[in-house]
């Protein structure tokens, strides 16, 4: 084994014995002293502070007193909800159609039986519904070309109702239309076929691209995608405005197609022009629905921390892991905030966002509908989404790559957030700041809100790098529940849910406890050392997720850049 060694022992004599026993002795007693002196540091520590207990285990703080057995009610409870709404699915929901409600009214009662003031935040969102018959298909010398649906095209979401019957105008700027002068010789009604790579190549969204070509006179719109979809056309593309509102849906049919139906339409259109046949069997309804909003009177209202999650489900499935795990956490740190009768210099509030599945629609509406003043006392938002991937990594999202003004108090952020994994000493992750979930309203915002954020993994596929830093299976999602019926309750790994649950009750837990926020949170690498002690020597290389690539990569030489940058401490 290792480790294991063979001692042989001759016995030389009584004063041979006593001499090794007074070694020993002295040997023992520095082993001691060096024992005493570890445990006086660990003491001074605060982060072994925040995750310590009293010797009766009575919780003394966020990190000693949230637990998965009391996540784990919370989420049962918004499972019997989901089995209770059966939707036009024919399955189990907590969508802002279904058990959304009900989900927020749970957490409205047990709230205010803690003495929290509750708002009900309610704001209006389109809804958009496809029904079966969307087509999409052209001719080419004689040859009829019917496009599968699912696979070579899909009908874009909140794409206008109506049919397309009418040639095709193609752009072959890679930038997609994006410039005001593309559709300088597009003829009224024509089809747009419009080329979309990446965001960062095109230089605006999908919305902005949508409405060009709408104001300068197109009939309907494709959008063909680059090469990473080289045989399927994305399913969940959205065109909506930036404050999705009824007002801002454009009334076009608009479809999908992938990059080798792209390649064929541009390719046949070159060699005549070519008449698009297309159905687009889509409604958008106006809907309302609310936030839940939920604060005690403790702290500086003035440096108030906003600790939010998404609490609706798609209507495909129940959304236990997404996002009833993260809502579950948010939950539990609030009823122990209100138990532990902590007393912080910084104020907290609760949110539970509705409608992020249709959009991040309310935390959009939360951010868009502050005052200047309101605005101002808002330090920071931690968000918390899917925090039980059953394929998972730990993951913590990239501070430094925040929007400029905020680096610095966002990387502070990110370096709290991943002080529990160092001290567990496990392994974890940095993720693309993205602002695909709802702190991107917050980083998005004019001047931006600074923002942390943790997850597990959504529908992307874990790597081989991940596989062998986390385990589980390489080549498979982080969670094949990921918007599906499948997304119960069985679907949660409650081991990694704790590790989250840790990882954000700590961090509120030093923020709760900061003097002077601005200051802590403009030095990120100092108020990151004040609050661990863990000493960042690799025991094995730290996982980085690229930012442009979205792909996992082990860094030894990052590490050894930057100690506190990504992996494991021991």
């Amino acid at each position: 084994m290792d480790g294991e060694r063979a001692h042989l022992m001759r016995n030389d004599g009584g004063e041979a014995l006593k001499r090794k026993q007074r070694r020993a002795g002295r040997c023992n007693r520095l082993v001691l002293l060096v024992i005493l002196l570890l445990c006086v540091v660990v003491i001074a520590v605060p982060t072994a502070v925040i995750l310590s207990k009293k010797d009766d285990e009575t919780p003394t703080n966020l990190p000693s007193a949230v637990k998965s057995d009391n996540i784990r009610k919370h989420l049962q409870m918004f499972q019997d909800i989901a089995i209770a709404n059966n939707n036009s699915l024919t399955v189990h929901s907590r969508s802002v159609l279904d058990g959304y409600n009900e989900s927020a009214f749970y957490v409205t009662e047990v709230l205010e039986a803690k003495g929290y003031q509750v708002t009900h935040q309610y704001f209006q969102l389109p809804l958009n519904y496809e029904s079966d018959g969307s087509s999409l298909s052209t001719s080419f010398q004689d040859i009829e070309f019917n496009f599968v649906q699912g696979t070579q095209f899909n009908v874009l979401r909140y794409s206008g109702h109506g049919t397309i019957n009418t040639t095709l105008w193609v752009n072959t700027d890679v930038q997609g239309g994006c410039r005001n002068d593309t559709f300088t010789d597009i003829a009224p009604g024509q089809v747009a076929l419009l080329t979309y790579v990446s965001r960062d190549i095109a230089n605006c969204s999908f919305y902005d691209l949508a409405l060009n070509a709408y104001q300068h006179g197109a009939g309907g719109i494709i959008i063909a995608y680059g090469p990473a979809f080289a045989s399927s056309a994305p399913s969940r593309t959205r065109i909506t405005g930036p404050n999705m509102q009824m007002d801002e849906i454009i009334p076009l049919p608009m479809f999908s197609v992938s990059y080798a139906a792209g390649e064929q339409l541009k390719q046949m259109n070159s060699q005549g022009a070519l008449t698009m046949n297309g159905f687009s069997n889509t409604e958008v309804v106006p809907a309302y629905t609310f936030n839940v909003l939920a604060t005690l009177p403790r702290g500086n209202p003035g440096t108030t921390i906003v600790v939010g999650s998404h609490l609706d489900s798609v209507p495909a499935g129940p959304g236990i892991n997404d996002n009833g795990s993260g809502s579950s956490v948010n939950l539990e740190l609030a009823l122990q905030f209100a138990d532990l009768d902590l007393q912080p210099k910084n104020k907290v509030m609760f949110a539970w966002w509705g409608a992020e599945e249709w959009g991040l629609v309310g935390s959009r509406h939360f951010v868009n509908t502050l005052s200047a003043g309101e605005k101002a006392n808002i330090s920071l938002n931690l968000n918390m989404d899917m925090l039980g991937s059953p394929n998972y990594f730990r993951g913590v999202y990239n501070g430094t790559a925040a929007p400029a003004g905020i680096e610095t108090q966002s990387e502070a952020i990110m370096r709290i957030l991943e002080e529990t994994f160092c001290e567990k000493a496990v392994p974890y992750e940095i993720l693309p700041f993205t602002g695909r979930s709802d702190y991107g309203p917050f980083i998005d915002d004019i001047p931006p809100i600074p923002a942390g954020a943790v997850a597990t993994g959504a529908d992307g596929s874990k790597t081989q790098v991940e596989r062998k830093e986390f385990g589980g299976f390489a080549n498979v999602p982080y969670d094949t529940c990921y918007h599906q019926a499948c997304d119960t309750i069985d679907n949660v790994d409650f081991d990694v849910l704790q590790d989250m649950a840790d990882s954000v009750a700590t961090a509120l837990q030093v923020l709760l406890e900061e003097e002077n926020m601005a200051e802590f949170l403009m030095q990120s690498t100092q108020s990151y050392e004040k609050a661990t002690s863990c000493i960042r020597e690799k025991g094995s290389n730290p996982v980085i997720r690229d930012q442009s690539a979205g792909t996992a990569t082990a860094s030894a030489t990052a590490a050894a850049d930057d100690p506190l940058s990504a992996g494991t401490c021991s």
